[in-house]
């Protein structure tokens, strides 16, 4: 009996170790043991942001392919203070779709130093113009609306648009863009591009504090 015990010990053992290691159809693979949830999701929320995630260190954006990140609050800083001698140039938006193009649509003014760069003021600022047009005028302006831009000399006449090509971006001298500032209209909705001197929404880049233009 002794012997009859140990050999079904020996059998228990042996199908034990068989089914542990020869079969897939019982036995759930392990984990990992370095694999950790939190490991995992950290490297999801990184990606794009420092990990690696295919792009190569040095790799220079194409010519013209987004403007410039700059700060509306920045920008509108320097058409106020730095620039206040400049001219103050309308700037306007339209929306292409396909062939077909909006009316051209004011949404502020930009100026340059030494009113010298007023097309390149236009193209270098051309997003946080953007940006403005579709908070300004949200119907007429969608998020997903492909914009033109473009320019006007004469502040009293809306109908002489100069349109500008973003590509003129592409030979600027270095450090441009802070010789240039941009002013959206004032939108009290959002309190963007809004100066108020006693309760009155008034224009901030003129002293005599006259009502802020549209």
């Amino acid at each position: 009996m002794k012997c009859m015990g140990s050999f079904s010990a020996v059998i228990l053992v042996t199908t034990s170790l068989y089914l542990c290691n020869g079969s897939s159809a019982f036995v759930v693979s392990p984990v990992p043991a370095k694999f950790s949830p939190a490991h995992a999701a950290s490297k999801l929320f990184m990606a794009g942001f420092g990990s690696a995630s295919g792009s190569k260190k040095g790799k220079k954006a194409k010519k013209g392919s987004a403007p410039l990140k700059l700060k509306p609050k920045g920008q509108w800083d320097r058409y106020c203070d730095v620039l206040k001698k400049s001219t103050a140039i309308p700037v306007g938006v339209r929306v292409v779709n396909g062939e077909e193009r909006s009316e051209w649509l004011k949404v502020g003014r930009v100026k340059s130093e030494g009113d010298e760069f007023t097309e390149l003021a236009v193209a270098m600022q051309r997003g946080i113009i953007a940006e403005h047009a579709k908070r300004l005028l949200p119907l007429q302006v969608r998020p997903k609306d492909v914009v033109e831009w473009a320019y006007c000399e004469d502040d009293d006449d809306d109908d002489k648009w100069i349109l500008v090509n973003k590509d003129v971006c592409d030979d600027a001298p270095t450090g441009v863009e802070k010789k240039m500032g941009f002013e959206g209209l004032p939108d009290a909705a959002t309190g963007f591009y809004c100066h108020y001197d006693q309760g009155r929404l008034v224009d901030r880049s003129d002293e005599s504090k006259t009502i802020a233009k549209r």
